[in-house]
């Protein structure tokens, strides 16, 4: 079983390791980027578009109980990928096995069920985890990420054709006055 300040310098350590090959547009739980960072990039690549005449469309994703839904095969194996030291995987490894949760409702216990998948997500390692698990997240367009909430955007330069999904041009906006 390991500390606090045990998994605080795993963390930190790891933290070194991975932070350099993160998405640069993942701007949550990394150091020296913020929610206000992520805030500056967006409006300037939406605002930069929108100066040129352009359209904007956005889609906001979040994640569902993200932390929850973490595979610790998958973490482990995207670890070994990244290069990271032996070392610092077993100990992570240790960290994920035998973790187990019970219930208590007044004063009554449920049996120890272990735990599968699934981070802390108070915890700098559970934070570090989720991270990783998304990084490779990539779709075809502009992709803002603070930790489990990613913003997706389509810039459209001035006359371009806005088509909708089916391939076919999208019908003019319904204008008339609702009652």
């Amino acid at each position: 079983m390991q500390t606090v300040s045990e998994r605080a310098y795993m963390a930190d350590w790891l933290s070194d390791f991975l932070a350099p090959t993160m998405d640069p547009n993942q701007f949550g739980g990394l150091k020296q980027r913020s929610t206000a960072h992520a805030l500056v990039s967006i409006l300037h690549s939406w605002c930069s578009t929108l100066d040129q005449g352009g359209s904007v469309r956005a889609l906001f994703v979040d994640f569902t109980k993200a932390f929850d839904r973490v595979d610790h095969n998958i973490l482990l194996t995207k670890l070994k990928d990244r290069g990271i030291p032996h070392c610092l995987v077993k100990g992570f490894h240790s960290y994920l096995s035998f973790r187990c949760q019970t219930v208590r409702v007044d004063n009554q216990y449920s049996d120890r069920v272990y735990i599968t998948a699934g981070m802390p997500q108070d915890s700098p390692l559970g934070l570090l985890s989720f991270l990783l698990l998304i990084d490779d997240l990539s779709v075809d367009c502009l992709t803002h990420k603070y930790v489990d909430d990613t913003t997706l955007t389509e810039l459209l330069p001035r006359g371009s054709e806005q088509r909708s999904g089916s391939g076919k041009k999208a019908p003019p906006p319904d204008r008339s006055p609702r009652y």
